[in-house]
């Protein structure tokens, strides 16, 4: 009996010295990793790519095809970076002006160094949807967020 409870201590002790050191890391990581923001740029993605950046070079670009984004239309997503050493690219869209919920989407990294997802925005009551785009990169010890202000169009007959 008691081998058995000396076998039980170990455990509990080694399980929580494991747990312990898994907590230790994930925090020494946490405290590495940096959030850092793009500034909103004045552009409009339906009139064109938008690019946002950093003075230490790094940017951001969203292009959005169709340009003129209408409603219920699948739409092709496209960023790419300048000097991001990129892990994973998501891009959440929010409502601005009405919450329609939040659509997340993973990019997936083309041949040409791109990355790209195929959506289709939902559409409300309004003939203009504005949305709130957020990218989020993955970065090696980082992680950069940009904010881009899209609008998708209800189609005119």
């Amino acid at each position: 009996m008691r081998i058995f409870l000396n076998k039980r201590k170990g455990l509990l002790l080694g399980g929580l010295l494991l747990l312990i050191a898994a907590s230790a890391y994930c925090y020494l990581n946490w405290k590495k990793a940096s959030i850092i923001c793009f500034p909103l740029p004045k552009c409009d993605p339906s009139q064109g790519p938008c690019t946002s950046s950093l003075p230490s070079g790094e940017s951001v670009e969203l292009r959005i095809r169709p340009t003129h984004m209408p409603v219920l239309t699948s739409l092709q997503l496209e960023i790419r970076t300048q000097k991001i050493a990129v892990k994973k690219i998501f891009v959440y869209f929010k409502g601005v002006e009405m919450n329609m919920g939040e659509f997340r989407y993973t990019l997936s990294r083309q041949k040409d160094g791109s990355y790209t997802a195929q959506t289709i925005l939902p559409t409300c009551i309004h003939d203009n949807m504005a949305w709130h785009a957020v990218v989020r990169i993955e970065a090696l010890n980082k992680h950069y967020k940009a904010d881009f202000i899209v609008i998708n169009k209800r189609p005119t007959h």
